[in-house]
C-alpha cells in the first residue's frame, strides 16, 4: 500500500501508472498556444520565484532555452523578460537545448535520479550552447523542494514516493 509521505496516511487509490499519466500530459500539450504559455509562464515564475528574486536566472538574459518532450512532442521556449521574469513561448528560435521525455525531467525535478547520470544514460541530452544548457541544468539541480511552493513541492514529493515505489 502506498502511502502519502506527507501525511502519512494510506492512499485511497493507488497512484496510475507512468503510461496512465501521460495522456493527461499530453492533454496540456494541446491547450491552445495562448493559454498554455501564459500557463507555462506563471507556474515557472512561482516556481523559481526563490531564484528569479536572487538573481539566478541573469544568465538567461537575451537568451533562450528550449525544453522538449520528446514524448510529447512539446517544446517550450524560455527566455528571461526585461522584467526579470520568465517567459515561456511554444516557438522560437533556440540557444541551447535540454531534451528528453517527461519522466526524465520529473526523475530530475524530484532528486530521484542525478541528473548527470540521466545525461550519461541518454534520458536527457543537451544541444546547442551547452555552456547555456548545463548552467540551465545545474540550476535546476540545486533547487531544492522545500523551497517551491506548497502545492507544487507537495506534488514532486508524491512524484518522488512513487518513483521509488516503483523502481523507475
Amino acid at each position: 500500500m502506498l502511502v502519502n509521505p506527507i501525511t502519512q496516511q494510506p492512499l485511497a487509490l493507488p497512484l496510475p501508472q507512468p503510461n496512465l499519466i501521460t495522456p493527461g500530459l499530453k492533454a496540456i500539450t494541446q491547450l491552445p498556444h495562448g493559454l498554455q504559455a501564459q500557463m507555462l509562464t506563471k507556474v515557472m515564475n512561482t516556481a523559481f520565484a526563490v531564484p528569479l528574486a536572487e538573481d539566478e536566472f541573469d544568465f538567461l538574459a537575451g537568451r533562450t532555452i528550449r525544453i522538449g518532450l520528446r514524448d510529447l512532442n512539446a517544446n517550450w521556449f524560455v527566455s528571461l523578460n526585461k522584467d526579470n521574469q520568465l517567459l515561456v513561448r511554444l516557438s522560437g528560435e533556440e540557444d541551447a537545448s535540454i531534451e528528453g521525455d517527461w519522466l526524465a525531467f520529473l526523475k530530475m525535478a524530484t532528486h530521484y535520479c542525478d541528473p548527470d547520470t540521466l545525461f550519461f544514460q541518454r534520458q536527457l541530452s543537451i544541444s546547442g550552447d551547452t555552456e547555456l544548457g548545463l548552467h540551465v541544468k545545474n540550476l535546476l539541480d540545486s533547487l531544492e523542494i522545500d523551497t517551491l511552493p506548497k502545492p507544487l513541492a507537495r506534488s514532486l514529493t508524491l512524484s518522488h514516493h512513487y518513483l521509488t515505489k516503483l523502481a523507475l
